[in-house]
């Protein structure tokens, strides 16, 4: 019986030992392992995980370290990985492969701008901005189209888009030279807006539009005057038309058409406008020019007539060889159409063709 008792209570004991073992088979109270029956598993851990040399199956310590001081993203404690950069990139040196350092400076320029201008944010040092002078990005993306071609289309390194050489297809590059003379003129000697060195287009004309003379392709010149000296109202630059007369009708002596002032007076002492000695008030020349200066150039008749006409076309009476003074009416008062200063025909009709009556 007391060997029976004896068995039972060391059943006991042994199945209360095995209940004291994990699943990796180390007992929990004296940290031996079942399948050893050592303080190690077969493969050399103990009941932390950890071999004889403080190690995990994955090969770190209990800092999380392997063998060569490396966590397991690759840095060792001063925060580098093997090939000697930390997290950022840059190495023990400070600095990084493209040559800035933390704090953005270039190793190479000893400033915030590497030798080409760009910062390390991509910031260009002339124009502050992500974009250089001519529209371009550290990236090469322009400006104004927003893709690797300029409006021209060109990329950054002047390559065109349609040929994917340095020229478009009409033979120009970027910087608009000729494909075939290198030059900024082709063979013709014209540039890409067709002007020749000296300026001028196909036609003759500067961008400007005017020829080696001076003039546009109507005929005037910068100040609006034709080669014979006259604007496109017809008048000089003293004011005066191709026959001698300024707006108002009178010569540079003072004479209208028909060789009177602007008072109305002809130098053979005849009014205008009463066609006689007198003028409307009764005075005559003399009177009338007894107390002001006659606004003429006095030319005595034998100086001014040639062959029965004057330097403007007209004769003594003041009529050109048509016929016409300067009003445009003949020896009787009619212009060419028919009709009198007071608008009417010889039979009375106005230009309307209502009868008025005969004058």
């Amino acid at each position: 019986m007391k060997y029976k008792i004896a068995i039972v209570i060391s059943g006991i004991i042994f199945m209360a030992g095995c209940s004291s073992y994990d699943k990796t088979g180390f007992n929990g109270n004296t940290k031996r392992n079942w399948h050893s029956m050592g303080y190690i598993d077969k493969e050399g851990y103990n009941i932390s995980g950890y071999s004889d040399e403080g190690y995990d199956r994955e090969g770190y310590d209990k800092y999380g370290y392997d063998v060569e001081s490396y966590d397991k993203e690759g840095y060792n404690k001063g925060r580098y990985n093997r090939e000697g950069y930390d997290k950022s990139g840059y190495r023990q040196d400070g600095w990084n492969d493209e040559g800035w350092s933390g704090k953005g400076v270039n190793k190479e320029t000893g400033t915030k701008y590497d030798k080409y201008g760009w910062s390390r944010e991509y910031e260009n040092k002339k124009t502050k901005t992500l974009y250089d002078e001519y529209g371009w990005s550290y990236f090469g993306v322009n400006k104004k189209t927003k893709t690797e071609y300029d409006e021209k289309g060109y990329t950054i390194d002047g390559i065109n888009r349609e040929t994917g050489t340095k020229y478009n297809k009409k033979g120009w590059s970027r910087e608009e030279l000729n494909k075939v003379t290198k030059t900024a003129y082709d063979a013709d000697g014209y540039s890409i807006y067709g002007y020749t060195e000296a300026g001028y287009n196909k036609a003759g004309y500067s961008k400007e539009g005017y020829d080696k003379i001076g003039y546009d392709k109507y005929g005037y010149d910068k100040e609006g005057y034709d080669r014979e000296g006259y604007n496109k109202y017809g008048y000089d630059q003293g004011g005066s038309n191709r026959k001698g007369y300024n707006r108002k009708g009178y010569d540079k002596n003072g004479y209208d058409r028909n060789h009177y002032d602007k008072y109305g007076w002809n130098d053979e002492k005849n009014n205008r406008y009463t066609k006689g000695l007198y003028d409307k008030k009764g005075r005559t020349f003399d009177e009338f020019y007894s107390k002001i200066k006659r606004p003429v150039v006095f030319i005595p008749s034998p100086d001014i007539y040639v062959g029965g006409y004057d330097e403007n076309g007209y004769d003594s009476k003041g009529y050109d060889r048509q016929g016409y003074n300067n009003l445009g009416y003949n020896r009787r008062g009619y212009d060419k159409y028919g009709y009198n200063e007071e608008g009417l025909d010889k039979e009375g009709f106005n230009r309307k063709k209502v009868y008025i009556g005969e004058k």
